[in-house]
């Protein structure tokens, strides 16, 4: 038994470790980790919330030609997009990963327990400390096993239960159908950019090498997507909220903060939706637009979500 705490502790150590380094993307898009920060890379953090910008002007005339000049009577002059399960899948890993761990774990719960659940609740409250991503999903996921088996969970299934976290954090980017295009199409008349929550390193990695970083302006990581983030955002990207509109498939995340600031939101539904992300669909909204698939976003913004 004590081995056993011993390995989960030195497991749980070197998750937190590779998670929680001090960690900021400066103005060049690279990552710098640790003792390896000068004090300018730190003073680019603010509020919490790390961005990485740059100027994409050079990479997208490159692709595509010059651009052209926003049309008179365009509704909007920057169009956001969030990244996971909006431009490229993750929830259905994430999923997998739940179904493994409930697999795992049935071994070591009396019958009726709710694995599922205690997971899901561990990363509820666990979300101030750890925030979102995979290495925090995967702390939570540690604890709820140790927390349902009440101390009995072999080190085998622990190592297995690292092992899908890994596997997560290496996974290739995979593009929804049809983003490259959109997002071509939707550049030549605005700016474009990525606004997403989660761990900076892993998603820098993912944005980095989704293929399609070079036709954005504007990237930006962030810890959480509520009305101030929203407002902050929009002030470095120097545009008015009545001017902006948000892509992407969450309600909670994508949708209700940015109507709550005065601009524009765009629901694209993903196939599987995290616990954690559900909410109300707003109704009758003149702000709101709802389509079935990212091919119809260009044509929406366009016409305007009212």
């Amino acid at each position: 038994m004590v081995v056993v705490v011993l390995v989960v502790l030195v497991v749980v150590l070197v998750v937190v470790l590779v998670g929680t380094g001090d960690v900021v993307v400066v103005a060049d898009g690279s990552v710098v980790i640790g003792d390896e920060l000068s004090s300018d890379a730190h003073d680019a953090t603010n509020n919490e919330t790390v961005s990485r910008r740059r100027d994409a002007r050079e990479d997208r005339k490159a692709f595509m030609g010059e651009p052209t000049l926003r049309r008179d009577g365009a509704r909007f002059d920057v169009v956001a997009f969030d990244a996971d399960d909006t431009l490229w899948h993750s929830e259905d890993g994430f999923h997998a990963a739940e179904n493994t761990f409930c697999e795992l774990l049935t071994p070591f719960v009396a019958d009726g327990v709710d694995l599922r659940a205690a997971l899901v609740a561990t990363e509820r409250a666990n979300l101030p400390t750890y925030g979102y991503g995979v290495k925090a999903f995967g702390l939570s996921m540690m604890e709820a096993a140790l927390s349902v088996s009440q101390g009995r969970v072999t080190t085998d299934v622990m190592e297995r239960l690292l092992a899908v976290v890994r596997e997560l954090l290496l996974a290739p980017v995979r593009l929804l159908p049809g983003v490259a295009e959109v997002i071509v199409d939707l550049a030549r008349d605005h700016r474009v950019a990525v606004i997403t929550k989660g761990d900076l390193v892993h998603q820098t990695r993912k944005v980095s090498t989704s293929g399609i970083d070079h036709l954005f302006d504007h990237v930006e990581i962030v810890l959480e997507k509520d009305p101030e983030t929203y407002v902050r955002v929009l002030r470095e990207l120097d545009v008015e909220p009545h001017r902006f509109c948000m892509v992407g498939n969450s309600v909670k995340s994508d949708v209700l903060p940015v109507l709550e600031i005065g601009g524009h939101a765009i629901h694209v539904p993903y196939h599987v939706l995290w616990e954690l992300e559900r909410a109300e669909h707003p109704v009758g909204h003149g702000r709101f637009g709802e389509v079935g698939h990212i091919s119809e976003v260009p044509a929406r913004v366009r016409l305007g979500t009212d």
